[in-house]
């Protein structure tokens, strides 16, 4: 639930809407075309790429996914030391970076391509209804302790 909130609900917005916004400067003139005129729209298309590359190659290995493993060894490691969950946390993410890179990108590269393109007001809630199953798969694939 504290992840959930945190990084899925606060830092997520932050980054998407807020950086995405100084970042892509299309974004928000893009997402509110209508899709005949998104199609025309090379600046528009050029930053909605964009968008799903980070995502895809900064924002989830680099970003979620250690914060993900971090907080799972706060809530389920034997330690109150903060640079053990991080420790523990990246050691696991290393091991299981292929298996979940690749779920990873299976399942966001395609959600990615829809989200950029929604107007900017429907892509946080688009997220998170993707991020319940994306976070219902990582729980049960890697929820053992």
């Amino acid at each position: 639930v504290v992840f959930g909130f945190v990084y899925l609900g606060c830092f997520q917005y932050w980054l998407m809407v807020n950086k995405f916004r100084q970042w892509f400067p299309t974004m928000d003139r893009f997402a509110k075309l209508p899709i005949s005129e998104k199609l025309k729209d090379r600046a528009g298309i050029l930053d909605a790429a964009k968008m799903v590359a980070f995502d895809l190659c900064v924002h989830m290995p680099m970003m979620y996914f250690p914060s993900y493993y971090s907080v799972k060894e706060f809530v389920s490691g034997k330690t109150w030391n903060p640079a053990d969950w991080v420790r523990d946390g990246i050691a696991k993410y290393v091991g299981n970076f292929t298996a979940d890179y690749t779920a990873c990108f299976k399942l966001w590269f395609p959600s990615d391509c829809i989200q950029f393109v929604l107007p900017v007001h429907i892509r946080m809630p688009f997220r998170h209804a993707v991020s319940f199953f994306w976070t219902a798969y990582v729980s049960f694939t890697r929820g053992s302790i």
